[in-house]
């Protein structure tokens, strides 16, 4: 048996009930990017097995928002033959590069925004949604500001590096067009959309 055919005979299993988890998970995308910066919880059945090296929070995204229409690019660790393989068995997703994904999945430690589709100002929404892994929500306080927001709120770092957001903050000139975030760690997600105004606070 090759490598692919042990891969398949041994796939784990999407959502156990496809049509109810992919509409909670999915519900729970609109509420987080709806309002920016709220916790908002996976709710996917006990049922979902997520490939190494995928989180089953990632997984779980991945299932809801890709199909065979969309675009995927997965960076570093976890663009292994493991995920690619269940990415396209589950959704059927095509596999693109970097910058012409509709979706890039990456991990805190590696994430970047240069090379992301920004859209153009006539159709901002085709830019890309960076989906960030993470094993932390903490760090020095971001303020988050705009719509959705009724004053502020405020965010950890998450696991990404001051430059990330210090290059988030700078897109912010190029509005509307830009990169939508979507921070999943465990069964949690926050979203910035390309619409938030990010303020890092002094330490």
């Amino acid at each position: 048996m090759n490598a692919n055919a042990e891969l398949l005979a041994n796939m784990p299993r999407g959502f156990a009930d496809a049509t109810h988890d992919a509409q909670a998970v999915f519900r729970a995308v609109l509420d987080a990017l709806s309002r920016p910066g709220r916790l908002q919880t996976l709710d996917a059945s006990d049922g979902l097995q997520a490939p190494a090296p995928l989180s089953r929070g990632l997984t779980a995204l991945l299932l809801t928002l890709l199909d065979a229409e969309t675009s995927l690019h997965l960076e570093g660790p976890l663009a292994s033959d493991a995920a690619w393989m269940y990415a396209r068995f589950h959704t059927g997703v095509q596999p693109t590069a970097r910058e012409a994904a509709d979706f890039v999945a990456v991990r805190a430690a590696d994430a970047r925004l240069d090379n992301l589709r920004l859209g153009t100002d006539e159709s901002p929404q085709h830019g890309a949604t960076l989906i960030v892994d993470t094993t932390t929500l903490a760090g020095q306080s971001l303020v988050l500001s705009g719509p959705g927001i009724e004053h502020t709120q405020r965010i950890g770092l998450c696991g990404l590096s001051t430059a990330f957001w210090q290059q988030r903050i700078a897109q912010e000139q190029h509005f509307p067009r830009g990169v939508d975030l979507l921070i999943v760690c465990g069964s949690q997600l926050i979203a910035v959309p390309r619409s938030t105004r990010i303020t890092m606070e002094a330490t």
